[in-house]
């Protein structure tokens, strides 16, 4: 019986082969990234355990122990399994038209099978919406990835690549559940957060200890994967610009940030030039969150231990192929 191969299954096999060994990549997580996740777990569940145990001891208030733990377990069936099914019921009911595919976006669907298979994770599936504001986002499970219209008008190709293959690495990592929720409590309006206290004292938890640290840990891997931290920094700065209010505030334009990008530091000599450095500059420092990321992503893009990693996962790569050993470049 004739097989017949198609391109994608051809660009997966090849990724396949250039896949990262795991122990390789993990090696270079956000130091203390996993050990902050585990903490704001474990301080969740100690409150709730706590909480349902002190109120169950006495016969006259373990009604509400037990009422607390019946809203702690919906609350969690809600926002991390009922949530995700049903936004992607929603998208699927608006056609094949806005499903990521090697027809209607070949370039990401691209993207998608061979940052997967170089990552040795199972391809999510990926919508595009014709929406005017740029974001995009992690849902699991199902896995599945939702991109709007606004954000590959906003990036160039090659930082849509980037920030794609970033979220592949938060899949990898087992981030996207807890991000997702943070997401989702976004989302879910001021007056209605006191009804999902439970969840929400979760995403208190991680925005505390965790969110910050694995978003470094997802702009390293990616680093060590596309060996250009300039993309990314682009990519990263052009998303908070259309997205953040503050920097909304100095009108920083996409133009605005390549140019940035461009002088790398440098000062221009061009009044015009010299302002949009001084705008951007300012708008990042004043977010101390973005400015600790870039100076993190830059620092390890200079660090002996970058270079490292790039040795050691070309010499993984080689002895996993039976291809020469050669010197990676950083």
């Amino acid at each position: 019986m004739p097989v017949t191969v198609t391109i994608q299954d051809r660009d997966k096999k090849a990724a396949a082969e250039q896949a990262v060994p795991p122990a390789a990549l993990d090696d270079y997580e956000m130091p203390g990234e996993r050990r902050e996740g585990t903490k704001a777990f474990a301080m969740w569940m100690l409150f709730i355990v706590v909480l349902v145990a002190g109120f169950s001891v006495a016969p006259a208030t373990r009604g509400i122990g037990i009422g607390i733990f019946v809203w702690w377990l919906a609350a969690c069936i809600g926002y991390f399994f009922v949530a995700p099914k049903i936004i992607m019921r929603r998208l699927r009911m608006q056609g094949n038209e806005i499903i990521v595919n090697a027809k209607s976006q070949p370039r990401l669907q691209a993207v998608l099978s061979k940052g997967s298979g170089v990552l040795g994770i199972a391809s999510p599936e990926a919508y595009l919406l014709p929406e005017g504001i740029s974001q995009i986002r992690i849902y699991t499970p199902p896995n599945f990835l939702l991109v709007t219209q606004a954000t590959l008008d906003l990036l160039q190709p090659t930082e849509m690549d980037a920030l794609i293959l970033r979220h592949l690495v938060h899949f990898r990592q087992n981030h996207a559940r807890r991000l997702m929720l943070m997401k989702l409590l976004n989302d879910t309006p001021p007056a209605a957060r006191i009804l999902i206290w439970p969840v929400g004292l979760y995403g208190f938890f991680l925005r505390m200890w965790w969110s910050d640290m694995a978003e470094m840990t997802a702009d390293r891997l990616t680093l060590l994967l596309i060996k250009n931290h300039k993309v990314i920094a682009s990519a990263l700065l052009k998303q908070h610009a259309a997205t953040d209010p503050l920097m909304g505030e100095h009108e920083i334009t996409s133009q605005d940030v390549d140019a940035y990008i461009e002088q790398n530091g440098l000062i221009s000599l061009e009044g015009r030039e010299i302002s949009t450095q001084y705008r951007l500059g300012q708008a990042i420092h004043e977010n101390p969150y973005l400015e600790e990321r870039l100076q993190a992503l830059n620092n390890f893009a200079k660090s002996d231990e970058y270079k490292e990693a790039l040795q050691r996962l070309a010499d993984a790569r080689a002895k996993k192929t039976g291809a020469p050993v050669a010197a990676a470049k950083s």
